[in-house]
């Protein structure tokens, strides 16, 4: 199979996280502006000199090429997406029918081609293809997936670890509304141990968030659609829709002045247990050792443990160190976690007692 030259006059941008760099290339109106929208927490450096090389095109006759079947292995690249690998490349050659989309991935040269014929789904594969190679290089660098919130206040990094459906975006968003601070993340982090040090950089996406958590914040609540507001509350917090916030609506998360910060040492660790029927917030200690184990048996909480699932890593182009190389490193990273303070909060659907008692742990700790 002949694998076409990308086109040659074309808009780029080449974006940075960390010492890992990728420059997009595009013949695609509208491409690069919705790169720099969603990956909010990547710099924008000048030239086409990234690491890896990513490269967008449109082709209106792309479901003609010898590479356009589904007879190939299936891989689940997500939400409910699937490709399909060309047999007899020497490259990964990919065909992603609900996209009409073909993909080959170079990984030794570090280039991945994609040929589309459709422009919406041409703005959706643009940070995607970017995360891609963006990530491979941060979990190559030694960087672990940790399923998390995080935010920073008085620079102090503070990570909201836990499974699905504990309350992570629901602690962080009463956070930044009643305490202040500056947003990070909502949903995922790569975090980065150097020596007693642990560096986070947030994986860039939307934040989705339940109407629950939003109907409880009133400055949010209009994010809600109105049939929604008037559902009783106990269905609120159960509704399996989430509202999607685009990150360049972050801002109307915190207080005038607050930014989003691009990483963060982290300083504390909350594992919120967050229950609406509950009418009061507890507050304990979580023991050094039982955050050690917990950390690498859930690998940062990106396998449940209870619903034997984990979450998607899409490292489908750019593969992920092998195991080995990813447990030593969560283990590095599960240590130098452990040795800072980590608290278990049991809260109710209050945002506001919910934020003051974790107000009072950052207060404790900055004083300390």
């Amino acid at each position: 199979m002949t694998t076409p030259n990308p086109t040659a006059t074309a808009d780029t941008a080449t974006f940075r996280c960390a010492t890992a760099s990728v420059t997009l290339t595009t013949d695609i109106a509208g491409v690069l502006e919705e790169a720099r929208k969603i990956l909010y927490s990547y710099d924008e450096l000048p030239g086409s000199g990234g690491t890896w090389q990513v490269h967008l095109n449109y082709d209106p006759d792309v479901v003609k090429n010898p590479g356009a079947h589904t007879d190939g292995d299936e891989f689940d690249i997500g939400p409910q997406t699937y490709a399909y690998r060309h047999h007899g490349s020497l490259q990964n050659v990919f065909w992603v029918p609900a996209r009409r989309t073909l993909l080959h991935a170079d990984p030794a040269a570090k280039v991945i081609c994609a040929w589309c014929d459709d422009v919406s789904a041409a703005l959706d594969w643009a940070p995607r293809l970017v995360r891609q190679a963006m990530t491979a290089q941060l979990l190559a660098a030694g960087m672990v997936y940790a399923h998390a919130a995080a935010f920073t206040y008085a620079e102090r990094g503070v990570l909201i670890a836990g499974n699905r459906g504990r309350g992570k975006t629901t602690t962080l968003l009463a956070s930044l509304h009643h305490l202040g601070g500056d947003y990070s993340t909502n949903d995922r982090l790569m975090l980065h141990a150097t020596g007693e040090r642990l560096h986070g950089y947030p994986w860039p996406m939307p934040l989705r968030a339940g109407i629950g958590t939003l109907t409880a914040l009133p400055h949010l609540r209009h994010l809600v659609p109105p049939q929604q507001q008037t559902l009783p509350a106990e269905k609120r917090w159960t509704f399996p829709t989430k509202i999607v916030v685009e990150p360049p609506a972050f801002p109307a998360l915190m207080q005038p002045g607050a930014t989003v910060a691009r990483d963060l040492s982290v300083s504390m660790m909350l594992w919120p247990q967050l229950d609406p029927a509950r009418s009061e917030v507890q507050v304990e200690r979580v023991d050094p050792d039982e955050v050690t184990d917990t950390l690498n048996r859930t690998r940062m909480f990106m396998h449940d443990l209870q619903r034997g699932a984990s979450a998607h890593t899409n490292q489908w182009l750019a593969a992920a160190p092998k195991d080995a190389i990813v447990y030593r490193n969560v283990e590095q990273a599960a240590a130098v976690l452990a040795e800072q303070p980590c608290f278990r909060i049991r809260a109710g659907a209050d945002p506001v007692a919910l934020a003051a008692a974790v107000g009072r742990l950052l207060h404790n700790e900055v004083a300390g």
